[in-house]
């Protein structure tokens, strides 16, 4: 067999493999496709005391200074409010401006929430943690991070995302 043949081989099982994909999203649904790819879209809860971050650029990291380890992507100010006041007017923020949010945590933490948010057109999955603590001073820190379950980049998605629902309590 020669090259030309091999590689118009290989091109064409990528293509239909595209399709076959493509069908499926169509046919059964996007979060059943991406799900039956990737696993389940709730990625758990993050630790933020660990700090650990992705090695690809699908990610974005929002703190208050001293309320997380690692350096964040945004900085966020402390608070007046209780933690649990903190997050649940965040929490109300995200019911109210974004349909494509789901709470995906038991809700048994008032001062943290978990959420599956997914893109508008082929509704793929990141999981956004948001956790209120409070400081050394007694002051209220937020802690908010976003991770895309799929691809090598989101392309700001995550970052843009928590800037969004951040920004009616900077």
């Amino acid at each position: 067999m020669r090259m030309f043949d091999v590689v118009g081989w290989i091109a064409a099982g990528a293509v239909a493999l595209v399709m076959l994909v493509m069908a499926g999203g169509f046919a059964f649904g996007w979060e059943n496709v991406w799900e039956r790819i990737a696993g389940p879209a709730d990625r758990g809860a993050y630790d933020f005391a660990k700090g650990k971050r992705r090695r690809t650029p699908n990610d974005a990291l929002a703190c208050t200074p001293g309320a997380c380890s690692g350096s964040p992507d945004l900085a966020l100010p402390e608070y007046q409010q209780t933690p649990a006041e903190l997050t649940g007017a965040i929490v109300a923020h995200i019911a109210a401006t974004d349909p494509t949010a789901e709470r995906v945590d038991d809700g048994t933490n008032p001062a943290y929430a978990r959420f599956v948010a997914r893109s508008r057109l082929m509704r793929f999955p990141d999981t956004v943690d948001i956790e209120a603590v409070v400081l050394d001073d007694g002051r209220t820190g937020l802690r908010a991070y976003g991770r895309a379950q799929l691809g090598r980049s989101d392309h700001g998605v995550n970052r843009a995302r928590l800037e969004a629902w951040l920004a009616a309590q900077r």
